[in-house]
């Protein structure tokens, strides 16, 4: 695929002038902390990502145009991070823009290339006011590129994008689907205890990343118990104190709590009349929940923070409820019974 890729920026280099998928630029994008063209690599990049088509488009790197097209190079002596891009990127614009960033050697000169692809969820604009060094972009703001030139997005752009999306999104519950397995915990102390680990995993079947919330019901039952593996381990550590102190060990070194215990796992656990409640929420920055690549799967998406035990051999009735915006009919919502004896 990177070659048939490459073979494609080469020919664009070629035989093709800048459009409203293609632009030139002599120099990379400065991405250092301080530097004063910074912030021209969001404009670029969000005005691509808002052109209404299903093709990709490319900012060719190393290549002085004339007239529009290819007239000559300047080798890259060192390739900047994809990773810093991203994360850039994605301090200021939402949704995510997928891209990648590559190397490319062509006539003994080392360019580079960003290629965007698969940007269907447009608008893209700013998350948040960016103001410095003369840029000003606002938040809800966002620029479109038509054909050479870049412009702020209007509202004849916004009706345009919204009514695409329409026609051409499609309900994507099918991509998605979970492995639902218990099995028995690493950790020594959990394993005294008996209790299993449930662990779900997300699979993305399609082509496209997939992005969605995500909570799990248990039903409630005398049969069973379930609780937070962190509360376990809680519940673990305060009979272990009580353990210690009757054998007069001093109350300093008692009271010293597992690192396990103190971390943010991003999972709540609550209860209600019928169910066990478990919501995943999202890490740091992100809006949502669990992120799945392309043809591949998230593994353990609760963190390892679910645990049961079987008191008889039964089954434990189970509900995943995922919601997307991809999802256009409603959340996804799937029913399993998980044994008490899994060879998972």
């Amino acid at each position: 695929m990177k070659s048939e890729i490459k073979d494609i920026v080469i020919n664009k280099i070629e035989n093709e002038s800048e459009y409203s998928h293609l632009d030139f630029k002599k120099e990379q994008y400065p991405i250092e902390k301080q530097a004063p063209k910074k912030p021209e690599f969001l404009k670029d990049m969000i005005a691509f990502a808002n052109v209404i088509s299903p093709d990709d488009k490319y900012i060719i790197i190393g290549v002085e145009e004339s007239n529009g097209m290819a007239a000559s190079f300047s080798s890259i002596d060192k390739l900047n991070d994809q990773a810093s891009y991203q994360q850039y990127i994605n301090e200021y614009i939402e949704p995510e823009i997928n891209f990648e960033y590559c190397e490319l050697m062509l006539n003994e000169h080392k360019l580079a290339y960003f290629r965007l692809f698969q940007n269907d969820k447009f608008p893209y604009l700013f998350k948040k006011d960016l103001h410095i060094n003369g840029f000003r972009f606002d938040t809800g703001s966002g620029f479109v590129r038509m054909g050479t030139s870049t412009r702020k997005l209007t509202r004849d752009d916004f009706e345009k994008m919204y009514a695409s999306r329409h026609t051409k999104v499609k309900d994507r519950k099918n991509d998605l689907s979970f492995r639902v397995a218990n099995s028995f915990f690493t950790e020594q102390d959990l394993r005294k205890t008996s209790y299993r680990h449930i662990r779900i995993d997300a699979i993305n079947n399609s082509k496209k990343s997939l992005e969605f919330d995500v909570e799990i019901r248990i039903l409630k039952s005398e049969e069973y118990d379930v609780v937070q593996t962190q509360d376990l381990e809680r519940r673990i550590h305060e009979e272990k104190k009580v353990a210690l102190r009757s054998n007069f060990m001093p109350n300093f070194l008692v009271d010293i709590a597992p690192p396990n215990i103190l971390l943010n796992t991003y999972v709540e656990h609550s209860n209600n009349q019928k169910y066990h409640i478990f919501e995943r929420t999202p890490e740091r920055l992100d809006k949502v929940a669990v992120k799945v690549k392309q043809k591949s799967e998230t593994k353990d998406i609760f963190n390892g923070q679910i645990a049961i035990l079987f008191e008889n051999p039964v089954e434990a009735q189970l509900q995943i409820i995922a919601r997307s915006d991809d999802f256009l009919e409603g959340p996804l919502i799937l029913d399993y019974n998980v044994p008490k004896v899994d060879t998972f």
